[in-house]
């Protein structure tokens, strides 16, 4: 597994990727800061701490749009250059386990995505101290809140790590993510946003009290039983596929 991932990190090497994760982060914490001020007096509220009440525009901007839509694009970059050339052929005659290497790609995306949200919460810390954000930081807090939304992710990116290994276009997976994140804030405010995997890490990343969930442990656990499904699924679909 190690030198699978050692490999994946290779064919990632010329992608460009610090354009994504600063990019991305960047449009979300701009976003939330811009919502935030032109609506200060609706949002903050006597005894409110301002670092939350701007995390939860952070979560709502990043959570159901910029987020799933790079978990897209990252999905689609480690399975691109296998699309190539009948790259798939090559890789899979391998002496590697068919599901090492679904695995291995699954790790990648998820180290993407870890490293996503790391830029996150510095910019959304180093412009709070910018704008002069008001009270104490609660950095342990905030920190949970990235967790959980990154913990929410991991359905998102088995989904569309299945989309992109059977497209062989590198559009079609990152149509199916725009396509679904569209409806994403309606559906996040009704029963469904807990299972559909686009609304999953807004839901997580949002404070308790600003969070339509009514149960954790329901949330957690159908975030729990979709990730094992979608994996169980995508390991065996991968094993049992020609991949032409």
């Amino acid at each position: 597994m190690k030198n699978v991932l050692y490999v994946e990190r290779l064919k990632l090497k010329r992608s460009k990727l610090w354009l994504l994760y600063l990019i991305g982060p960047l449009l979300g914490v701009f976003l939330a800061y811009i919502n935030f001020y032109k609506n200060y007096d609706l949002f903050m509220q006597p005894g409110d701490n301002a670092w939350i009440e701007v995390w939860t525009q952070v979560a709502i901007f990043m959570g159901p749009f910029v987020l799933p839509i790079l978990v897209g694009i990252y999905a689609a970059l480690v399975c691109r250059s296998e699309h190539v050339g009948g790259g798939w052929k090559q890789l899979l005659a391998l002496p590697i386990k068919h599901s090492e290497i679904f695995l291995g790609k699954f790790l990648t995306v998820v180290k993407m995505v870890i490293i996503t949200m790391l830029i996150l919460l510095v910019l959304f810390i180093g412009f709070g101290y910018v704008k002069g954000v008001e009270g104490s930081l609660p950095i342990f807090t905030i920190f949970g809140f990235m967790i959980r939304g990154i913990l929410a992710c991991l359905p998102l990116i088995l989904l569309q790590l299945i989309v992109s290994i059977r497209a062989k276009t590198f559009g079609v997976p990152l149509a199916v993510s725009i396509v679904f994140t569209l409806p994403a804030i309606i559906v996040a405010s009704t029963p469904l946003g807990q299972i559909y995997p686009w609304t999953q890490p807004m839901l997580a990343m949002s404070p308790e009290d600003e969070s339509p969930i009514q149960s954790y442990f329901l949330f957690y656990t159908l975030v729990t039983g979709t990730f094992i499904a979608l994996l169980i699924y995508g390991i065996r679909s991968f094993i049992k596929r020609d991949i032409a």
